[in-house]
C-alpha cells in the first residue's frame, strides 16, 4: 500500500512539474513575442528615408544673333542641339534637371540683332525664337532665371510672352528683371515672383533671382525674400540665390558682390551662384556655404578671348536623410520628420565655346 502511494505521489509531482514547465515556456514565448513586437515597432519609429537630387547648374544662355543663325541653319531644335551643341544633350540627361540663366526673352518678334541678310544689328536687344523652348527641353533644362538685364529687351510684353512660352513647355522660371514683387503692367496688379519653389524626388529647392541692373532696388529685397521663405514654408529644404551682377569680363568679383552674397548667407541662403560677367569668377566658402560669383557663358556667341570661351557648370547633389518619428504624430495624422540635409559639390565641368559649337571638355 505504501509503495502504491509512493508511485502516486511521484506521478502527481511529475504532472505538476510538467505544468510548471509549460507555464514557463508559454510565458517565455509571450515575452519573446512582446520584445519582438517592440523591436519591430522601434524599427518603424527609427526608420530613415534617404533622398538625393542631382542638379547641374550652368551659366548664361543667349539664343539670338550668331546662335540664332545656327538654329536657322540646322532647321530644327533637335538638329541644332545634336550638332552645334555636341555632347551637351548626352551629359545633361544624366542629371535630374539642369538650371541656367536665360539671357533674353522668347517672343514671336523679329530679331533686332540678326538681320535677314545675315548681318548683325548694333543694338544689344535680344529675342529668342519660339523653338528655344524645345532646345531647353532637349537639354534637360527645367529651371531658368529671368532676373537679368536682357529679359525685358522687348519690354514688359516680351517678358510676359517669355513666361507664357516657358509655362507651356513645363519649364519653371524664377525672378524677374525688375526685382519687383508687383507686376508693373497697369492692367494687371497680380503679384510678381522673385522666387520659385521646385520640388523633385521629395527635395524642394527655393530659387531666388536678383538683377543688379535695374531701377534703384537694393539687395535687401532678397534678404526679405529669404526670410519670408524660411519663416512661411517649413517644407523647403534649400534656398539658393541666383544673382545677375558684377562687371563684365572682370575675372574677380568686387566688394559689392561679396557684401551682397555674405548678407544673403547671413539671412539664411544655402548657396549663391552668380551670372553676367561672361567669364568665370572665383568661388569661396562663407560660413560653410558655397558662393560662386560667376559661372561664365554656357551657350553664347563670344570668342574674342579664351576667358569668354571657357565657362563652368556645377554638378551638385542635394541630400536629405529623414528620420520618421511616429510617437509625435500631429492630430491630423501627419508624421513628424527630423531631416539631416547636405549640399555636395561633386565636380566642376568645363564648357568650351567657339564658332563651330559648344561642348563639355571631359
Amino acid at each position: 500500500m505504501k509503495t502504491k502511494n509512493k508511485y502516486l505521489t511521484v506521478l502527481i509531482l511529475g504532472f505538476i512539474g510538467i505544468l510548471v514547465l509549460l507555464y514557463k515556456y508559454n510565458l517565455s514565448k509571450n515575452n519573446i513575442s512582446y520584445i519582438s513586437d517592440n523591436i519591430n515597432e522601434n524599427k518603424i519609429e527609427r526608420k530613415i528615408e534617404k533622398f538625393e537630387l542631382n542638379v547641374l547648374f550652368s551659366g548664361d544662355i543667349m539664343l539670338d544673333r550668331y546662335i540664332r543663325k545656327q538654329i536657322n541653319r540646322y532647321g530644327s531644335a533637335e538638329n541644332f542641339v545634336n550638332n552645334y551643341l555636341n555632347n551637351l544633350r548626352e551629359i545633361n540627361n544624366e542629371y535630374d534637371y539642369v538650371m541656367a540663366n536665360l539671357e533674353g526673352p522668347i517672343t514671336e518678334n523679329k530679331s533686332k540683332s540678326l538681320n535677314e541678310d545675315g548681318t548683325y544689328g548694333k543694338d544689344l536687344f535680344f529675342t529668342f525664337p519660339i523653338s528655344s523652348v524645345e532646345i531647353l527641353k532637349f537639354l534637360n533644362i527645367k529651371v531658368v532665371s529671368l532676373a537679368n538685364n536682357h529679359t525685358d529687351n522687348f519690354f514688359h510684353a516680351g517678358y510676359e510672352d517669355t513666361k507664357k512660352f516657358l509655362a507651356a513647355g513645363d519649364i519653371k522660371y524664377f525672378g524677374n528683371p525688375y526685382n519687383n514683387n508687383l507686376n508693373i503692367n497697369k492692367d494687371n496688379f497680380e503679384k510678381e515672383s522673385l522666387s520659385e519653389v521646385v520640388c523633385e524626388k521629395e527635395i524642394c529647392i527655393a530659387y531666388i533671382g536678383y538683377n543688379q541692373f535695374t531701377t534703384k532696388v537694393s539687395g535687401e529685397i532678397i534678404n526679405e525674400e529669404i526670410k519670408r521663405i524660411k519663416n512661411q514654408d517649413k517644407f523647403i529644404d534649400f534656398v539658393i540665390v541666383m544673382p545677375h551682377w558684377g562687371v563684365e569680363y572682370d575675372k574677380l568679383s568686387n566688394q559689392k558682390q561679396k557684401d551682397l552674397a555674405h548678407a544673403w548667407i547671413d539671412a539664411g541662403a544655402d548657396m549663391v551662384i552668380g551670372s553676367h560677367p561672361h567669364v568665370v569668377q572665383e568661388s569661396e566658402i562663407y560660413k560653410d556655404k558655397n558662393i560662386y560669383y560667376s559661372l561664365g557663358n554656357y551657350i553664347f556667341d563670344q570668342w574674342f578671348s579664351t576667358d569668354v570661351q571657357n565657362g563652368k557648370v556645377l554638378d551638385i547633389t542635394f541630400k536629405k536623410d529623414c528620420e520618421n518619428n511616429l510617437e509625435s504624430l500631429k492630430e491630423e495624422g501627419e508624421k513628424q520628420e527630423s531631416c539631416k540635409k547636405e549640399i555636395k559639390i561633386n565636380k566642376e565641368l568645363k564648357v568650351f565655346i567657339d564658332r563651330n559649337g559648344v561642348r563639355y571638355m571631359l
